[in-house]
């Protein structure tokens, strides 16, 4: 008998209706395992409108300084209700804390007092944590635990939003006057730097200056020494001589009268005289010549001679006495005429002098302050230079930072940004970034992405529980002629078959019911058959070789199967043992050559999955030929009943 008809004649030895109930159950274990896990959580996140979260608003508003009310809790709780991703219900703290407890509520976010005033704070320099206190009770899931750590999360994320959108607004709406005190600033710099280049240019000048005025100080105090040392001696000559002179100058004037009064009366005496003696001189010459004209002879007289020539010599000079004492008479009134004129004036000439004299003093003293003065202006105007050489050196130094600084402001003033609304930039500045998730091959709901390793979980689940119910090998097989191989095959074939038609069941019943939409036909359908067949020859192997016991193993394997397939997490995620089990169990290579097939994903590598899973069943089934051979060696303990049977 061939394996075909074996497999045939086993199938048909379940004749009774439980018996045919039993194997219709086997047909459905992979769809009722697989099939009602997928269904339940096909879409989850398709109902989470449905929870309830409780939202307690015990936010106080308040005023800003600039007299705008802030009410943040009140403005969250819109924000929340405008996006219903779950049910928002706002009520109070005892009935919140009454429905989180009785599990009404899974969540409760309540808004402290001071949410709207810790929002507020960012406008008086001393910005406070907006805080939101997000509840959960661990009794109503664990889920929920997770579910709510995310929600704390996008919570966080929405206040740190609103609360730095807060804050540059305000900062925004001082860069404007920022920019404009800068340009200002700069302005004014660079006012500072023309100023302090024009100090600089005077103060070299005066330097300059103070440097020529101390050489000439320097000249005018040796010459002012020179002018106080010649005045003080004009004093010392000029105060004695009037000293002496003030005294005698009214004796003088009276003398000169007193001298002009004789010489007067002197030249009228003369002149009465002189009159005198010109007649009488006169008279006598007159003689002469009558005595002369009268004695011819005396005019050979040298005595005669003498004495007539010495009278008309007299007569002459009677004459010029004359002439002269009326000049001296003249003369003599003249100067009476100016004695009394002096002694008129003599007061005044005598208070000129005085006055003359207190001058030249006051002149000696006065030039002497004067080199005095000039001695101590010279050290002065020294320092005076030094100063103002220091000043220029500062000045310019002045003028230096001032361009840097000018310059500095100007740049500084060009880097601020002008913002031409405030608000609207705070709003896109406070979400700088948008996530644009984009990928490829991703599974369109949770069910479908966990639908590989269900698919995996219920064809190794029928392995194990199909030689519950079937016989794995055919007792009078054993016994009868046939090879090994037939007779290992006639019993693995039958519950092989009835394998497939549960995958295949399994696969249209997510399909037609759940929407499962693969894509690619051949390759799910190939490894639901193929992954059936290896995980049912596997367990066909161990159940041969140790009954109820080689079950057991099978179950072990399959929860091995299980921890290390990666279905749910990455394989990075594993302990170590179970990332060494990854490559080497089958379970494997179907959940990812299923994900593949639902999908997406390299051709390649679904190709490579089908040709490892295969190569596993051809394993398997040399394996299950092996032990019907070792089977056929009957033994003593072979008599003893089996564990469960």
């Amino acid at each position: 008998m061939n394996v075909l008809a074996l497999t045939v004649a086993e199938l048909r030895r379940y004749r009774r209706p439980l018996e045919r109930l039993a194997i219709g159950f086997l047909v459905l274990v992979p769809t009722l395992y697989g099939g009602l896990y997928l269904w339940s959580n096909w879409d989850p996140y398709g109902k989470v409108d449905t929870i309830k979260v409780a939202v307690v608003n015990d936010d106080v508003p308040v005023t800003t300084d600039d007299g705008e009310k802030v009410t943040a809790g009140d403005q969250m709780v819109d924000e929340l209700e405008k996006e219903p991703v779950v049910d928002w219900t706002p009520t109070d703290a005892a009935e919140a804390a009454d429905g989180l407890a009785a599990g009404r509520y899974l969540m409760v976010i309540t808004i402290p007092s001071d949410f709207s005033a810790n929002l507020a704070s960012v406008e008086g320099g001393s910005p406070q944590a907006a805080r939101v206190v997000l509840a959960r009770d661990g009794a109503n899931g664990f889920i929920v635990s997770v579910a709510s750590r995310g929600a704390a999360l996008e919570l966080q994320e929405r206040i740190n939003q609103a609360a730095l959108a807060a804050y540059l607004r305000v900062a925004f709406g001082d860069l404007g006057e920022l920019k404009s005190g800068l340009k200002d600033a700069a302005k004014g710099a660079s006012d500072l730097a023309d100023g302090a280049a024009a100090a600089h240019d005077g103060a070299t000048k005066l330097s300059s200056g103070l440097k020529t005025a101390v050489t000439g100080t320097t000249k005018l105090r040796d010459g002012a020494e020179k002018v106080a040392d010649g005045n003080e001696q004009i004093a010392a000559v000029v105060d004695p001589v009037t000293d002496d002179l003030l005294p005698l100058l009214p004796g003088a004037v009276d003398a000169a009268g007193d001298v002009t009064a004789a010489v007067s009366d002197l030249t009228d005496a003369v002149a009465t005289g002189a009159s005198s003696i010109g007649a009488q001189t006169t008279a006598t010459v007159a003689a002469l010549d009558a005595l002369a004209a009268a004695h011819p002879e005396l005019a050979d007289d040298r005595t005669f001679t003498t004495a007539h020539d010495a009278a008309e010599a007299a007569a002459a000079r009677a004459d010029d006495v004359t002439a002269a004492t009326k000049d001296v008479a003249a003369a003599a009134k003249d100067a009476q005429s100016a004695a009394d004129a002096i002694g008129a004036k003599a007061p005044a000439i005598e208070k000129k002098i005085s006055g003359a004299r207190d001058d030249i003093d006051a002149l000696a003293t006065g030039s002497r302050q004067v080199a005095d003065g000039l001695a101590d202006l010279v050290p002065a105007l020294s320092d005076a230079q030094d100063g103002a050489a220091q000043l220029a050196d500062g000045t310019q130094k002045l003028d230096d930072g001032a361009t840097k600084l000018a310059d500095s402001l100007t740049g500084a003033a060009g880097k601020v940004p002008h913002i031409d609304d405030p608000e609207a930039t705070a709003d896109a500045i406070s979400s700088p970034s948008l996530v644009e998730e984009k990928g490829v091959n991703l599974a369109p709901t949770y069910g479908a992405g966990l639908a590989p390793f269900f698919f995996g979980i219920a064809l190794c689940v029928f392995g194990v529980v199909a030689f519950t119910v079937l016989r794995p090998i055919n007792p009078r097989g054993l016994t009868s002629r046939a090879s090994s191989v037939t007779v290992a095959l006639a019993g693995f074939l039958p519950v092989a078959v009835v394998g497939i038609v549960g995958g295949w069941v399994l696969t249209a019943v997510i399909v037609l019911t759940l929407g499962l939409d693969p894509v690619s036909w051949p390759g799910l359908l190939g490894l639901v058959t193929l992954g059936s067949l290896a995980f049912t020859a596997i367990a066909h192997a161990l159940r041969t070789a140790w009954g109820v016991v080689g079950s057991s193993i099978a179950l072990v394997l399959l929860m091995l199967q299980l921890t290390s397939c990666a279905g749910i997490s990455p394989v990075q995620t594993l302990p170590g043992f179970f990332q060494a089990l990854h490559p080497v169990l089958p379970m494997t290579y179907v959940v990812d050559g299923l994900r593949i097939a639902m999908t997406g994903g390299p051709s390649d590598r679904l190709g490579l999955d089908l040709l490892v899973v295969a190569g596993f069943l051809a394993v398997a089934v040399a394996a299950g030929v092996l032990v019907v051979r070792w089977r056929r060696r009957w033994h003593v303990e072979e008599l003893k009943p089996v564990l469960g049977e």
